[in-house]
């Protein structure tokens, strides 16, 4: 902890005589400073700022008045003591003194050891603040951390389970916050999404937000229906409500097998649906009531089938009620504008960019309340008929990481409908393998090239149709490598041959106008009843 000898004064005295009084008195117990005038105090001030002022007002240029209240305004000293020594005696002087933001005031000619006095309680019941202070911050980052280790950061496992792309951003507007968003495995294998925002900021807000947080995990566990989990949600904390808060919520329950999302709104910001070619669109339209204020509410179910390469945007109001320093609003309608703009981007860039747009927006205001955004994407869509077959169609870049994503699709989707494990080896190790083929010679290594991906599921078999727009060429023409092949006989390919064939049960290719489609069918081992 600071010690009173540590701290360092701050001397303003256009009278060099009373600056020798004060330096040859004080200079014994703490750091000094010295300033003959206020453009020098003020300098001063910002690059060494001082834990204490002493501080005379008649000076040439900038008085004392002026002095303590740009000291106030700097971030530096707003909370440094300042104590005015002066000739002026009269209680008028005294009195605006305290106004501009003086902690004391004492008299010319001043006795030493009543300034010394008045020096030390000062210091004193500063670095008494400064460690309650510090103290604080430090119990409040442990709190964020506690609070960010509850908010999901990493998605993987889900999105390889429930075959989509997740990605969000959570920046609270103090240490801590009551914004908050959720993404986790619910009953009947479904994937629940949630994004709320809290009453208020900060300390109160966090703990309620966890309350609120730890209620809709339970509950999504158990309850496939959006539209109940936030009705046993609001029971739950209209309860046992001493405080009054509220919390605004979407709550979402995607299907993995329909591709089809279950919406309820408890007076949350509308989400958004972002559809290649199309302007963005709520995708909900009623707002519902907010969860807290009175129990046995009910809330209106909306549902919606995502198609390929939908995304759907969760959002607190802390993005489009941000304001830049000429009081002007971010706006639903500049919302929707940008995420036009993030439609065709990838997932892990749209929560940041929104983000970043928002920043640009506000240019500098200070963030006035806490920011989550939430992004699901439906990279590809499994579609459940009862009298056809299930598919999963996927836009791949040329790329060697876009094709091992196109294999982890494939096992999530093969994994999704109870396909042997088998089974699902030999075609992930058909599709890398075409994929790399089609990465090299039909895209010719070009990432901003694109194939497509297509899955079949049925009772019997599961089959990959790939297309690229490459020239004509027909692998099961090609010949194989062969096996025994010495060192010299060896060339670059001819090896993939052997395992495709290996693996697959039919091979089929044709040229589709200037599409290259090669078709691969794993026929699968009947089901054990």
């Amino acid at each position: 902890m600071k010690q009173l000898s540590d701290c360092r004064l701050l001397l303003v005295d256009d009278a060099k005589p009373n600056l020798d009084i004060l330096v040859e008195g004080l200079k014994g117990d703490h750091k000094l400073s010295l300033a003959l005038n206020g453009d020098m105090a003020l300098q001063i001030a910002a690059r060494t700022p001082p834990d204490l002022v002493l501080l005379d007002i008649m000076m040439p240029g900038l008085d004392g008045y002026e002095v303590c209240r740009r000291l106030r305004q700097m971030p530096e000293t707003a909370d440094v003591p300042i104590i005015f020594l002066s000739s002026l005696e009269d209680v008028q002087n005294k009195s605006r003194g305290f106004e501009v933001g003086a902690n004391d005031y004492v008299t010319k000619p001043f006795d030493l050891l009543e300034v010394k006095a008045r020096v030390r309680a000062l210091l004193k019941a500063k670095l008494y603040s400064d460690s309650v202070k510090e103290q604080l911050a430090a119990d409040l980052r442990v709190a964020r951390e506690i609070q960010m280790g509850m908010i999901p950061q990493e998605f993987s496992a889900l999105e390889k389970t429930f075959a989509v792309e997740l990605s969000a951003v959570l920046e609270p507007a103090r240490e801590v916050g009551g914004d908050l968003y959720s993404a986790f495995a619910g009953v009947a294998g479904r994937l629940v999404l949630f994004i709320g925002d809290v009453s208020g900021k900060g300390i109160p807000a966090s703990l309620f937000m966890v309350r609120a947080s730890s209620l809709a995990r339970l509950l999504g566990r158990d309850i496939a229906e959006p539209e109940r989990i936030l009705a046993r949600l609001n029971d739950e904390l209209s309860s046992d409500n001493p405080s009054g808060m509220f919390v605004t919520m979407l709550c979402a329950v995607y299907d993995p097998n329909t591709g089809r999302i279950a919406m309820a709104n408890a007076g949350h910001n509308r989400p958004v649906l972002l559809r290649p070619g199309a302007s963005p669109r709520w995708a909900v339209e009623r707002l519902g009531t907010a969860l807290g204020f009175d129990a046995g509410l009910t809330f209106e179910r909306t549902d919606l089938t995502l198609q390929p390469g939908d995304s759907l945007v969760l959002y607190t109001d802390g993005v489009n009620e941000a304001f830049n320093p000429q009081a002007e609003c971010y706006g639903n309608e500049r919302l929707l504008h940008d995420l036009g703009l993030f439609a065709q981007q990838p997932t892990p860039a749209l929560p940041p960019g929104l983000l970043q747009n928002v920043r640009a927006h506000a240019n500098g205001a200070p963030q006035s309340d806490d920011i989550a955004i939430l992004v699901l994407r439906q990279a590809g869509i499994a579609v459940d008929t009862k009298s056809g077959p299930r598919t999963l169609k996927l836009e791949l870049n040329a790329t060697p990481e876009e094709v091992m994503r196109g294999v982890e699709r494939l096992q999530a989707f093969g994994r999704q409908h109870h396909v042997d494990e088998k089974s699902i080896f030999g075609l992930a190790l058909a599709l890398e393998e075409c994929g790399a083929n089609i990465v090299h010679h039909a895209c010719r290594d070009q990432a901003q090239e694109q194939f497509c991906v297509e899955f079949e599921h049925s009772a019997e078999t599961l089959a990959i149709e790939l297309r690229d727009h490459g020239p004509a060429f027909d692998p099961t023409t090609a010949v194989a490598r062969a096996l025994d092949a010495t060192d010299d006989d060896r060339s670059p390919g001819g090896w993939g041959i052997h395992l495709i064939r290996h693996y697959m049960d039919e091979i089929r290719y044709q040229r589709d106008g200037d599409e290259n489609v090669l078709r691969l069918v794993k026929r699968l081992p009947p089901r054990s009843s």
